[in-house]
């Protein structure tokens, strides 16, 4: 893992940290986030950030904290890759 960019962690570094408690959901998405929002300007990768709804999942499992919510904190991004219908 790159000890200064979580964003090239693979999930099962991310997730080893979240267990030792070296990282947490919330700090993970609030990093992410932070990263879209210094990109996005420049590689137009997002079209819409739900910072609120990002945000208020991974407090949510950092009040109930397990192995099992450790796995939910991991940030993912989906994409599609579909043409917009003409």
């Amino acid at each position: 893992m790159n000890d200064t960019d979580p964003a090239f962690a693979s999930i099962e570094e991310i997730g080893k940290l979240f267990r030792k408690r070296k990282l947490s959901p919330v700090e993970i998405t609030k990093l992410m986030l932070a990263r879209i929002e210094r990109l996005n300007p420049k590689l137009n990768a997002y079209l819409t950030v739900t910072t609120e709804l990002a945000l208020a999942q991974p407090k949510k499992q950092n009040r109930n904290f397990s192995l099992l919510a450790a796995a939910r904190g991991i940030v993912i991004a989906a994409r599609s890759t579909a043409s917009p219908s003409r």
